[in-house]
């Protein structure tokens, strides 16, 4: 059984299964003066919505919730 992921961006549907996607191993690299050795394809974290984010001074709350709705309503 196959099962074909399709997405739209600006109204163009595509299948993110034909994309390249980032491997697994480990591959040692530099972000930002810091040394890693991690692969460079991960699983995103899990939101924690107890955590404060900040990005240049403003505050930002998880809007998850909004998200998806604005998403699933188009």
């Amino acid at each position: 059984m196959t099962t074909t992921t399709k997405l739209q961006y600006r109204g163009v549907a595509y299948d993110a299964a034909q994309h390249e996607h980032p491997s697994q191993q480990p591959v040692e690299h530099v972000y930002r003066g810091q040394h890693f050795d991690a692969p460079l394809g991960h699983e995103p974290a899990d939101v924690n919505s107890q955590v404060e984010l900040q990005y240049r001074g403003a505050t930002y709350r998880h809007r998850a919730q909004a998200a998806a709705a604005q998403v699933n309503a188009g």
